[in-house]
């Protein structure tokens, strides 16, 4: 064995991790993980003693020349994240970068990853998606990139945190309009759940996603509408339903992808 090796660990149950990584985990000198609780939990289970050092997103910056310095003197490095990929959505490419640029051996060992699990899911298309993990804390920086992602064709994938989740739907529905969405938590957990909603649905009614656990958020990609809308009706049922004028020329350019200043010319005769 040689170099650094990025092991997957489970995203749930214990059980879904392969017998490679289990080997391998035995067998390094170091395991370099983001919480050391965390990692203790699954290595104990499993019975396996190794050195454990914390290797997160506020100290990767102090701990790469010293993982640098143990790997140039022959020492082999497990890294493992609390779950999953290591190297998605954490500090992971950092350390590869370092290796590359020495010369280090790389070996990435396949296994679990949510976003994946979250897709398949989904039942939205596989054939083409892009995964965008984790937007901004802030939502107007969020909002920004939404923007940037709205026009896209593929299907999109994000992560969420609990406390955080209505609010990115809100900002997801004010940038992207009605889309099919598939939101699932607690991937391969007791309380595992995936719920596939329209968006409007998931924003006018918040009870229907309980914000526990983490959120693997998959959402349909950009499709231009080819079907004929009767824009003075689609206004008039939202006025119906007591909306303002200017609301509903906007909740109609959102669902059906209609340029506003189109419909509110239309809403002008009503």
């Amino acid at each position: 064995m040689k170099g650094i090796y990025l092991c997957p660990t489970p995203i749930g149950n214990l059980d879904d991790i392969t017998l490679r990584t289990l080997k391998t985990l035995e067998n390094i000198d170091i395991i370099a993980c983001e919480d050391t609780r965390v990692s203790k939990a699954l290595l104990d289970h499993y019975n396996i003693k190794k050195p454990l050092i914390s290797y997160h997103k506020f100290n990767y910056m102090t701990k790469i020349p010293e993982i640098i310095n143990d790997l140039e003197d022959g020492k082999t490095y497990a890294f493992i994240s609390d779950a999953g990929m290591p190297g998605i959505s954490d500090p992971g490419t950092e350390i590869l970068s370092a290796c590359i640029e020495r010369d280090i051996p790389i070996n990435v060992l396949p296994g679990p990853s949510a976003f994946v699990v979250g897709l398949v899911l989904s039942g939205l298309s596989t054939d083409r998606f892009t995964f965008i993990g984790f937007l901004p804390e802030k939502s107007n920086q969020r909002i920004k990139e939404l923007e940037e992602l709205k026009t896209k064709k593929e299907t999109l994938i994000f992560y969420e945190a609990p406390h955080r989740i209505h609010k990115f739907l809100k900002d997801l529905y004010q940038v992207f309009g009605n889309r099919k969405v598939s939101i699932s938590r607690e991937i391969s957990k007791y309380y595992e759940e995936t719920i596939r909603k329209d968006l409007v649905d998931l924003v006018e009614d918040e009870d229907l996603v309980k914000a526990k656990g983490e959120f693997v958020v998959v959402v349909e990609g950009y499709q231009e509408k080819e079907i004929e809308v009767n824009i003075e009706a689609e206004l008039q049922k939202l006025l119906d339903r007591g909306l303002s004028k200017k609301d509903a020329v906007k909740e109609v350019s959102k669902n059906f992808n209609i340029k506003k200043n189109l419909v509110y010319e239309k809403s002008l005769d009503l």
